[in-house]
């Protein structure tokens, strides 16, 4: 079974992990900042709580795969961290500058709602979180997991709007990453998974790999002329 293909037949995880500590100690520092901005309305604070967030995220995730200490628990603990410092960042920052409630809300019903439900869906499969969703559908992948679609997913806005503070150059790319959001969504809901028949099969299932159980929906959709 390859690293990152979890066991279809469950079994406890292990959740005091280095990574898990990381994504923890990282959530509390950053609110405790966002706190602490909003009480003394410091713009200052704000950044730095964002840097944090940003910080142990990148850390959190490299420990989990150089220790080998990725698990479902830990996927979508990290999952909920960063929808929690992205709003605290962006309600303190709507509340230091209201002129931008335009994008700032677009955004977070973006973050906070299309892409957690997005985020969430590598949950069909038999993957241990978003980032192996290449095995699944590659463009899925390419467009919201990749380095350059993480890159996208939040810091590119936020940098944006910390450079402009412009709600006309801000808002078309926010659109734009929306638009993208509500296309993957479309696709992923199209996937055949497998997760449902490899239930009801039960433990008599061979442990087939990961791209054969992935694939043989993908093959048989095409011959039945289903797009993807």
């Amino acid at each position: 079974m390859a690293d990152n293909e979890r066991s279809q037949t469950g079994g406890e995880e292990n959740l005091r992990t280095a990574a898990n500590a990381v994504t923890l100690l990282r959530l509390v520092v950053a609110t405790a900042l966002f706190a602490a901005s909003a009480y003394r309305r410091d713009p200052l604070l704000n950044l730095a709580g964002l840097a944090i967030y940003w910080l142990g995220d990148v850390a959190d995730g490299f420990l989990a795969r150089r220790l080998d200490q990725e698990t479902l628990f830990g996927a979508q603990w990290d999952i909920l961290a960063d929808r929690m410092s992205v709003a605290f960042f962006y309600i303190n920052y709507l509340v230091l500058y209201p002129a931008l409630a335009p994008v700032i809300v677009l955004f977070l019903v973006q973050f906070m709602v299309v892409d957690h439900y997005l985020s969430n869906q590598y949950l069909r499969w038999p993957i241990m979180s978003p980032n192996y969703f290449y095995r699944v559908d590659q463009r899925i992948w390419a467009l919201n997991w990749s380095k350059l679609g993480k890159a996208c997913n939040t810091g590119l806005v936020t940098l944006l709007l910390l450079a402009t503070k412009s709600n006309a150059v801000v808002l078309p790319v926010v659109l734009a990453l929306l638009a993208v959001k509500l296309y993957s969504c479309v696709r992923v809901a199209r996937l055949r998974e497998p997760t449902v028949r490899l239930r009801e099969r039960g433990p008599r299932l061979l442990r087939a790999s990961i791209d054969e159980r992935i694939q043989w929906p993908v093959l048989r959709s095409r011959r039945d002329g289903t797009r993807r």
